[in-house]
């Protein structure tokens, strides 16, 4: 059970707690020549996106909108430069790659409540619908202390449709592939009785009749998602109230593969599965001092898969499900002009529920932390130092931190350093699924980076980044056992390059990667990950028209065949879209984008294909 007596004196203090926010408009000091936008991941507090010394990119809202995706997965390819496998088409797996490190070494969060399941670790990135959120926020580099275990590549936060002037959207569209979807969107705030609200609400939904998962196939794999999300805010006084929900299910289609009474590929079965993910959460909150404002935070988190069809040998459907109730505290304490306290204390208790290959995972993991951050401003000083002590049921406790420094040398320069580490405990699939290992160890990562920050003027920027993740007993599945084991050393270094403009009409933005991602033991380059990634988007605002370019390119990455589990590579690829856009009227306006417009075939997990040329279009209506 989550044992809520080690969390009582913080626990006392429910009623008094609230929402999260800025203490002071002017905090920190601004050094940077013009303010950026406002990201409150890195550090959990708000603070201007140029004074975050973490790698950190923000996705707007329009870049949602212009990029036509339907899923969070391929905007984190285009607009973030991250390597994205993919196991098919619409609704298949997709697992992302950050810095070198393990698919489920990402946390993803929604409103700042974990996604990623017990089950695999994953997020169900393929099923989030973009057109649920305001932004993305992806932050590269680990991040344990503040958020406790698995956060060795990053976090990404999905910050969904918030209250705001009356306003009411919708959007219509299709394309290739049999797609359609469409979606509202709504929200409002005023008084009631002298007491402020506020409320969003907005729902989406989609379908494609897709294309064969595995090469060699020829049986679609149709797709179908509905999702809503919603938020109410309530002031009472010094007092918020904020209840938050976001729901998505639907069903996938996908394939088996058959082989005969000797163990030979025999070709492929139809399958389907429904999917639901769920998050609830309930936020309270008070400013207690003039400088201290706190908030306590309950959610639950549900995921579950249902296999609507036996499996090949005739046992049972199998499914899983994965439910976490948590309380969060947080607190942001501002001592004075150059100094910020953050503290807390979280605690979680994950279940797991499955039923795989006939065998039966049940499967319970308590996790409390506690989290105190400290955060610095003199002159042209900035540190960030944070430190978590972790209690794992299963696996002891553990001590992570962050240290973070700043200097700007000049008005537009600034040089940045810092160090960290982050651990990550097996999942049920590592320890009790196909070929888990009951007696894996946890990972225990240690992070090290150097960067320069350069504005050029206001309308551009570019940032070059050094970094190095040692990782031990990293988790890995080796085919040549049929088993997953700990790997002893391992080891991810490179550099990273992005590059910023806006001015005139005109947004483009470069991000560049090398690295060199290794399991030190076998001395070979880990699994689906490239030593060279890259990408580009170049759009023009002329009037009431648009028009714009993305392209994505990776290099070679090793890989297992998917039929025969074999060592393969997949080969290198470069993808270019364009998009085009029209205001018909104040109201009315049309988008239009083709991916992949050189119709290049290419593989981002070998055996798995991946759609050519597709044409979308979108009909958007907003008003006022």
């Amino acid at each position: 059970m989550i044992d809520l007596a080690r969390w009582a004196p913080g626990l006392a203090a429910l009623p008094l707690l609230a929402t999260a926010q800025d203490l002071s408009p002017s905090w920190p000091p601004q050094t940077a020549a013009v303010l950026a936008p406002v990201t409150v991941t890195a550090t959990r507090t708000p603070r201007a996106l140029e004074d975050s010394p973490a790698a950190t990119l923000v996705i707007d809202r329009t870049q949602i909108e212009r990029s036509q995706a339907t899923d969070v997965a391929q905007i984190l390819q285009e607009y973030a430069g991250l390597e994205v496998a993919r196991t098919g088409g619409p609704g298949q797996p997709a697992t992302l790659f950050v810095r070198g490190a393990n698919s489920n070494h990402v946390i993803v969060l929604i409103d700042g409540v974990r996604l990623n399941d017990a089950t695999s670790g994953l997020p169900p990135l393929a099923d989030l619908s973009p057109e649920l959120l305001e932004r993305i926020e992806v932050i590269e580099g680990p991040r344990a202390a503040l958020y406790g275990p698995d956060a060795i590549g990053g976090v990404v936060n999905l910050i969904t449709r918030a209250p705001g002037p009356a306003r009411v959207s919708a959007n219509v569209g299709g394309g290739s592939y049999d797609t359609t979807y469409g979606g509202l969107a709504a929200r409002d705030q005023g008084t009631v009785a002298g007491l402020p609200w506020g409320l969003a609400l907005a729902g989406q939904q989609a379908h494609s009749s897709g294309f064969p998962t595995f090469q060699g196939s020829d049986l679609d794999s149709a797709y179908r998602n509905r999702s809503l999300s919603g938020r109410g805010a309530l002031a009472i006084g010094g007092f918020t109230l904020e209840a938050r929900a976001y729901d998505t299910q639907g069903q996938t289609q996908y394939q088996n593969l058959a082989f005969d009474s000797n163990f030979d590929f025999a070709g492929f079965t139809p399958a389907a599965e429904d999917f639901h993910h769920q998050v609830l959460a309930l936020e309270a909150g008070a400013r207690l001092l003039s400088n201290w404002r706190s908030s306590l935070t309950a959610s639950r988190s549900l995921d579950r898969l249902a296999q609507l069809q036996a499996d090949a040998a005739g046992l049972p459907p199998g499914f899983v499900r994965t439910i976490r109730p948590e309380l969060d505290w947080h607190n942001v304490l501002t001592l004075d002009p150059h100094q910020r306290l953050s503290f807390g204390a979280r605690a979680a208790r994950e279940r797991v529920d499955a039923l795989s290959f006939g065998s039966r995972i049940a499967y319970a993991q308590d996790r409390d932390y506690g989290v105190l951050q400290d955060e610095l401003f003199f002159g042209p000083h900035q540190a960030v130092l944070a430190v978590n002590y972790l209690h794992d049921a299963a696996f002891g406790e553990r001590f992570d931190w962050n240290a973070e420094y700043g200097y700007a040398l000049s008005a537009t320069t600034r040089l940045l350093a810092s160090a960290g580490t982050a651990f990550h405990t097996p999942t049920a699939n590592d320890r009790f699924g196909f070929g888990g290992n009951p007696d894996l160890k946890p990972e225990k990562a240690r992070n090290y980076e150097l960067a320069v920050r350069q504005r050029f003027g206001l309308a551009q920027h570019a940032e070059l980044r050094l970094f190095r993740t040692e990782v031990r007993d990293l988790i890995q599945y080796l085919g040549a056992v049929n088993r997953v084991e700990n790997v002893s050393r391992a080891q991810s270094e490179g550099v990273q390059l992005s590059w910023e403009y806006l001015a005139n009409g005109w947004q483009a933005r470069l991000d560049g990667l090398w690295q060199n991602p290794r399991n030190l033991d076998a001395h070979t380059q880990l699994l689906r990950r490239a030593r060279l990634a890259g990408s580009a988007q170049l759009t023009r605002t002329f009037g009431r028209y648009r028009v714009g370019a993305s392209f994505y390119s990776t290099t070679h990455r090793p890989d297992v065949g998917a039929i025969d589990g074999a060592p393969t590579t997949d080969g290198g690829y470069g993808l270019l879209s364009l998009g085009a856009g029209v205001r018909l009227t104040r109201a009315l306006s049309l988008d239009a984008r083709l991916d992949n417009a050189l119709d290049k075939h290419y593989q981002t997990a070998a055996g798995y294909n991946q759609p050519g040329s597709a044409l979308y279009a979108t009909l958007r209506y907003a008003l006022p």
